[in-house]
């Protein structure tokens, strides 16, 4: 099952989960923000809509692909990070300081915090974008899924290098519309997506025994993306509104082809049992394709639909998305590294109990339908960020229940040695 994974490039556990605690924490953070300041939103250019999504995009979402990264790209391509524990020890403080710094500094609209949150952040980025791409390179497989890896890199440090630049419009000196939208590209449409594509390659029919994606796929659709995000920046910086159009329509026909055919596979895969992350992922795909559906409409029909994107995109399809990996992630990394250190009585399913992944599950189910019925009432915001509230802090204790496991066998370990 596990054929293709390298063990002993395996850096130490606590440093996926270190990161996994720290993004469902931002999470909890989140979901208190969205009360106090959910109802004086009326932009999507207002400071506190900056500061609550970036509380997800930087606080979650990047949290946890930097932790996965740090424990996964070593594994599946043998190629350990250079001096790991102390490189993950530098991007997690600088991190979490440059979040705090962005997030404070846009609440509060602190100029000071905001260059600080821009140094720090623009450095730990390009520092991480390097020393993956670093890791990348120096593997003694040059196939696709190294390629791929390569490729989402390359968008995040592109990505990081607009969004340092969009940050300095905040200040007068560039202008942060054209900047902060390739920004945007580049970390959705390039690093996210990318990178999602690349760790889908493996872990869907490693973990779910399913189909390989096609190779044609897995060659043509990232150098593809590539592309279509340069065409991007030149049609945006250059201001080329045709060539813009088309670009944003074809940024999101891999995501929908990607979207459509991981869920065929899975649909296909050869153990079709119940499985909460599954029925999670195919709702993340729905959503990624119809986020990708209103994009498209709304740059032929030029409206504005910023807020239903944003959501379908990032709460409904990237966030679900990757609570969906982390429910087999985390319990195949506590056996993985119990096994490694020779505990071989622990089982992948007692890891985090199957009905507490439900619970959590089935309240961002309740939280995201609320947060629709805003569109009609604001104060469904309340009863919406207080089921959110609930189902981050119970994804915040099933991480911990993991910890606790794996700390408790090898106390086990010790005691029989």
């Amino acid at each position: 099952m596990f054929q293709g994974l390298s063990l002993e490039q395996a850096p130490p556990y606590a440093i996926p989960i270190k990161f996994y605690l720290s993004g469902a924490f931002y999470l909890i953070l989140l979901s208190v923000a969205i009360v106090i300041y959910g109802f004086s939103i009326g932009s999507r250019f207002d400071y506190e809509v900056i500061a609550l999504t970036h509380l997800l995009t930087l606080g979650f979402i990047t949290h946890v692909m930097f932790g996965s990264l740090f424990q996964m790209l070593p594994v599946m391509l043998a190629t350990p990070y250079t001096n790991v524990i102390k490189n993950a020890t530098i991007v997690h403080i600088a991190l979490n300081t440059g979040i705090l710094s962005f997030v404070v500094g846009f609440l509060t609209n602190t100029p000071l915090l905001l260059y600080l949150a821009g140094a720090v952040l623009s450095g730990t980025f390009f520092y991480f974008a390097i020393l993956s791409f670093k890791t990348v390179l120096l593997s003694q497989e040059k196939n696709t899924l190294v390629q791929n890896f390569a490729a989402s890199f390359i968008a995040l440090f592109a990505a990081a290098l607009f969004g340092a630049l969009a940050l300095l419009g905040h200040f007068g000196f560039v202008d942060t519309l054209r900047y902060g939208n390739t920004h945007i590209a580049f970390m959705l449409f390039g690093w996210v997506f990318l990178l999602i594509v690349s760790v889908s390659y493996k872990i869907i029919p490693m973990f779910f025994v399913a189909k390989e994606f096609p190779i044609f796929l897995q060659k043509k659709l990232y150098p593809a993306q590539l592309v279509f995000l340069l065409l991007f920046a030149y049609a945006q910086l250059q201001e080329k509104m045709l060539l813009l159009t088309l670009t944003q329509i074809l940024l999101c026909v891999p995501v929908i082809i990607f979207a459509l055919l991981s869920i065929q596979i899975l649909r296909k895969r050869k153990r079709a049992r119940k499985d909460a992350s599954i029925q999670l992922w195919y709702f993340a795909m729905g959503n990624a394709v119809l986020a990708s559906l209103l994009f498209t409409g709304a740059n032929i029909l030029h409206v504005n639909l910023s807020f239903a994107i944003g959501f379908f995109t990032l709460f409904g399809a990237v966030y679900a998305l990757i609570n969906a990996m982390l429910y087999k992630i985390i319990p195949f990394l506590t056996w993985f590294h119990l096994s490694s250190n020779m505990v071989f009585d622990a089982e992948m399913g007692n890891v985090i109990p199957k009905k507490k992944m439900q619970y959590q599950i089935n309240l961002y189910y309740l939280s995201f339908f609320l947060f629709l019925f805003t569109a009609y009432s604001r104060i469904f915001l309340i009863p919406a960020a207080i089921l959110f509230f609930f189902s981050s802090l119970l994804l915040l204790l099933n991480i911990l229940k993991a910890q606790k496991y794996y700390n408790e066998y090898m106390k086990k370990k010790v005691v029989f040695e």
